[in-house]
C-alpha cells in the first residue's frame, strides 16, 4: 500500500511570540503555537474530511507534526484546510508544509530523514514572504507596532486566552497566582526592578534521535510510529517536570520567608512560563532570582534523567524590548553550549549543563560578542569569567583547570562578598570599589588587595589553589561583583517530583 509523509511546522516562532511587548500577549501566542499543531486541534479542523488520529498522527513533538495519508491528494486537501484555518483563526502566524511518498525499499528512520531534508529545503529555497501590513492611515498597536484589525479577535484564540489561565495553574504550587505583567514579578522601583529572561535548550538532542533511532531497529512501520510517540512525549513530559520541580523550589522559598526581599503582592508567583514545547524552554522570573532558577532547573533536569542542557540568562529592566532580551538569552545559551563543547570535545559538550549572563546596564551592541569586547581589563585581558559549569561527569567537575568555573564555587564567592558566609566578611564599600581595579588591571588590583588586606579574596574567587592567577581570580571577582545587587540564593529543597 502506498502512503504519503507529510511534515507541518511552524516558521518563525519567536517573531510570533514576542510580537508584543506586554508579557500576557507573549503567553497567549506561544500557547497558539502550542495548540495549533496539536493532536487535538488537528483532529477538530481536520473532523468531516476522513482524518483519525490513529491512523493518521505519526507523531507531534520537537516543534513539528508528521502525518501519514494513503494518498497525495488527501495530503493536499487537509494541509489545505488546516492551514487556510490557522491564517484564519490566528493572524500572523506562517506555517510551512511538505510531503514525500514513502519509499517502502527504505528503513523507516531513512523515510522520516528524508522528510525533514525535503522541508529544510523547502525552507531554505524561499526567497520571499509577503503580507499586507499597514497603509499608513490605521490606528497602531502600541505594544506590537502594527495595524489595529478592524475584524475582532477569533473565537479560538479567545478560547486559548481563556484556558490559558488555568493550564498555567498546573506547573506551580498550590494557592500562588500566575503573573500576567512584568511588574508583578516582585521587583522594587526603589531597590529593582530587573527582570530576567531565561532560555534553555537541550544538549545533544540530534544524537539523542539518532540513537533512539538505532535502539528501535526495526523496518515496522507502526513500531517506529509507536516508539515515536513514546520518545517525544518523554522529551516533553521530562523537561516540564524540571519545570515544576523549579517552580516547587521557588515555592518552597517563599513559603520559608528566604525570598521576602522581593515585593510579591497578592500571591504573586516571581517565575513566569513563557515556552514549554519539548527540550526548548523559556521563562521569566524577578531578576534576582533568575540564574538561580535556570540552575535549579539544570539540576533538576539532570537528577532525573540523562538529559543536560545549558541556559542563558538576560538580566534587563522591565521596559527593555522583550524580543531583544530573548535574543540576548539565546544568545547566552548558545555561548554557554559552544564553553561545553570545548570543555568535552569527545561527545561534544552533551554530557554537562552551563549557564550564561549577562546585565544590561544601558545601551547593548547587536550581538553578545559586540557586548563582551568592551569587557577587557587594561592589561588586554577578559575580564569576565563566564560561562560556568553546573554539572559534568566527575573527571571533567574536579579538573583542576576549571577550580572557579564551576558554578558551586561561584556561587559561594558571591554570598561571600554579600557578607551571607559566617566564617568572613569584608566592607562592602571596599569589595565594589575592587571592581574599578579589576578593570585596570594586575597590577592595579595587586596594590588595591593589599592595600586593604584583601589578598585572600583571590584564592577565594579560585578554590584549591595555593596562589591562584590574579588575572583569571579578578575575572571571577569581576562576575561576582557586578551581580552582587542582583542575586538572590535559592535552598534546594524537598517534594520535587522525581
Amino acid at each position: 500500500m502506498q502512503r504519503y509523509l507529510t511534515i507541518l511546522e511552524v516558521s518563525q516562532k519567536q517573531a510570533y511570540i514576542f510580537a508584543s511587548n506586554k508579557l500576557s500577549e507573549n503567553i497567549v501566542n506561544s500557547e497558539v503555537i502550542a495548540k495549533i499543531l496539536s493532536p487535538g486541534y488537528l483532529a477538530e479542523v481536520l473532523r468531516g474530511t476522513g482524518y483519525r488520529e490513529n491512523k493518521n498522527m505519526v507523531y507531534s513533538g520537537g516543534g513539528h507534526t508528521i502525518l501519514e495519508f494513503e494518498t497525495e491528494d488527501e495530503s493536499y486537501q487537509c494541509v489545505a484546510l488546516l492551514t487556510e484555518t490557522i491564517y484564519r483563526d490566528f493572524d500572523g502566524i506562517s506555517v510551512f508544509a511538505q510531503t514525500i511518498p514513502y519509499d517502502e525499499n527504505k528503513l523507516p528512520k531513512n523515510n522520516l530523514k528524508e522528510l525533514t531534508r525535503e522541508l529544510e529545503k523547502k525552507k531554505s529555497e524561499r526567497l520571499s514572504y509577503f503580507r499586507q501590513g499597514t497603509y499608513g492611515v490605521e490606528k497602531i498597536d502600541a505594544a506590537t507596532l502594527s495595524a489595529v484589525p478592524e475584524k475582532e479577535e477569533s473565537e479560538a484564540k479567545k478560547q486559548i486566552r481563556e484556558n490559558e489561565y488555568f493550564v498555567e495553574k498546573s506547573f506551580y504550587p498550590d494557592g500562588v497566582t500566575p503573573v500576567m505583567a512584568f511588574g508583578e514579578l516582585g521587583g522594587s522601583r526603589d531597590e529593582s526592578n530587573f527582570i530576567a529572561v531565561i532560555h534553555v535548550d537541550g544538549n545533544g538532542m540530534g544524537k539523542r534521535v539518532e540513537e533512539f533511532y538505532d535502539t528501535i531497529g526495526t523496518s515496522d512501520w507502526n513500531i517506529t510510529k509507536e516508539k515515536l510517540r513514546e520518545f517525544s512525549e518523554s522529551i516533553d513530559k521530562d523537561f516540564k517536570r524540571a519545570f515544576r520541580n523549579m517552580a516547587t523550589v521557588v515555592g518552597s522559598n517563599l513559603k520559608n520567608g528566604k525570598l521576602k526581599d522581593l515585593d510579591i503582592q497578592d500571591n504573586r508567583f516571581p517565575l513566569r512560563r513563557i515556552i514549554t514545547a519539548g527540550d526548548d524552554i523559556c521563562f521569566i522570573t524577578e531578576g534576582r532570582i533568575g540564574i538561580e532558577c535556570a540552575v535549579v532547573f539544570l539540576e533538576e533536569l539532570n537528577k532525573f534523567s540523562s538529559y543536560t542542557a545549558c541556559a542563558g540568562v538576560a538580566l534587563v529592566h522591565q521596559k527593555f524590548p522583550f524580543y531583544k532580551a530573548y535574543g540576548l538569552a539565546e544568545q547566552l545559551c548558545k555561548n554557554a553550549k559552544i564553553f561545553g563543547s570545548n570543555i568535552s570535545p569527545q561527545d561534544k559538550g552533551s554530557s554537562v549543563s552551563v549557564v550564561d549572563w549577562h546585565i544590561e546596564f544601558g545601551e547593548m551592541g547587536d550581538s553578545l560578542e559586540a557586548i563582551r569586547r568592551n569587557y577587557i581589563t587594561g592589561d588586554g585581558d577578559c575580564l569576565f569569567m563566564r560561562p560556568y559549569l553546573v554539572a559534568a561527569p566527575d573527571g571533567i567537575m574536579e579538573a583542576p583547570a576549571l577550580a572557579g568555573r564551576r558554578y558551586g564555587d561561584f556561587k559561594r564567592l558571591i554570598r561571600l562578598l554579600q557578607g551571607k558566609v559566617k566564617e568572613k566578611s569584608y566592607p562592602v564599600g571596599k569589595v565594589k570599589e575592587l571592581r574599578g581595579a579589576l578593570k585596570a588591571g594586575e597590577t592595579i588590583t595587586a596594590n588595591y588587595l593589599r592595600f586593604n588586606r584583601m589578598e585572600d579574596l583571590l584564592m577565594e574567587a579560585i578554590p584549591d589553589q595555593d596562589k591562584p592567577d590574579i588575572a583569571k581570580a579578578g575575572s571571577a571577582l569581576f562576575d561576582a561583583i557586578e551581580l552582587m545587587d542582583t542575586f538572590l540564593s535559592l535552598e534546594r529543597g524537598e517534594g520535587v517530583q522525581r
